[in-house]
């Protein structure tokens, strides 16, 4: 599928979602709820928002194995830097460009790097699928509500997509000979003179990896996975505080799980609508309307944009890069 077809398909779901989310309100009404709500917490949610990205960036350390320990500094630039993409960029490019960004900052390979990326998409839906067995246990999803056929759905997916990257990298990562053969079979149909730079990819992607032969180091990234999705999920706790909506104590796992869900849906750039409706069909567990729940929406995807892209642009410039230069970037990839 062509890459301006992808992108004008995900801005026509973001579009769809908007109109669902916000059908039945006023959005005079949207902006006096909005106009009534607690700015403290908004900082307060910008704030916790970075502290776990900043988590993430932590986490990212431990799964990157390297003769020299890796700053975390590099680390957080390369992670905001990347999920700033997400909010800017068509085609979610951002776990590209973040392995891109460190390795062109550490002067690592970049196939290294994005397959400890890999790494952690297979960790984050370990973890948001231990997240959503224990909130099913504190508060029971009905599947006849939007959000019950939303998180059934949803859940699905995350399944089966943990499932397969779980294979995928351990078959990849315990038979590397067998991966050689297939990927020197599957070079011998393209030109000699670059037929040595698959197997080269293969054995960087290979040592990026490394995790699953290390138990201990695979644990330490487990307990930081559920300490910075605690982070986000304090994040949602506080944006609904500060919009005066009252929930139960495990409120914000539970609207952790439709959202982390919700944003899995190919959407335009900052996952704008798609978030939005996941929000709308959380708090509507709770009993929570669309008088407060579409303010709510708004106001928690601005709390998220806002640092993520500003911080994001500013680690991108302190690099001396632009937006058009990430845009190339598969050019310089290796």
């Amino acid at each position: 599928m062509k890459r301006s077809l992808k992108f004008a398909i995900g801005i026509g779901v973001s579009v769809v979602a908007i109109w669902l989310a916000m059908k039945d309100v006023r959005p005079i009404e949207v902006w006096h709820a909005l106009r009534q709500a607690d700015y403290l917490g908004f900082v307060a949610v910008m704030a916790l928002t970075l502290l776990g990205f900043w988590i993430r960036a932590l986490r990212w350390r431990w799964l990157i194995s390297t003769p020299r320990p890796i700053a975390l500094g590099s680390l957080f630039s390369a992670t905001m830097i990347g999920f700033m993409a997400n909010n800017l960029l068509p085609l979610r490019l951002g776990e590209f460009v973040r392995a891109w960004a460190l390795g062109r900052r550490e002067n690592l390979s970049k196939t290294m790097v994005f397959a400890t990326v890999v790494v952690e998409r297979v960790v984050d839906m370990i973890t948001l699928l231990a997240i959503f067995g224990l909130t099913l246990v504190v508060h029971p999803i009905a599947e006849n509500t939007e959000a019950g056929r939303l998180a059934r759905a949803g859940a699905g997916v995350l399944v089966m997509a943990s499932v397969g990257l779980t294979l995928f990298v351990v078959v990849i990562e315990r038979n590397p000979v067998l991966m050689q053969r297939v990927v020197g079979w599957l070079s011998g149909f393209v030109p000699e003179r670059v037929r040595h730079k698959p197997q080269a990819a293969l054995a960087r992607f290979l040592d990026g990896l490394g995790l699953f032969r290390d138990v201990p180091r695979l644990a330490l990234v487990l307990v930081l996975s559920f300490v910075m999705f605690g982070a986000f999920a304090l994040c949602l706790t506080v944006s609904m505080w500060a919009l005066h909506i009252e929930v139960p104590w495990y409120g914000g796992l539970v609207m952790l799980v439709i959202t982390a869900i919700g944003i899995m849906v190919p959407a335009a750039p900052g996952y704008i609508g798609t978030l939005n409706l996941a929000c709308v069909a959380g708090l509507a567990l709770f009993g929570v309307g669309k008088d407060l729940s579409v303010p709510f929406s708004w106001f928690y995807w601005a709390s998220q944009w806002l640092p993520i892209s500003l911080v994001g642009l500013y680690y991108l410039r302190r690099e001396g890069l632009s937006l058009r230069s990430l845009e190339r970037m598969d050019s310089g990839t290796s």
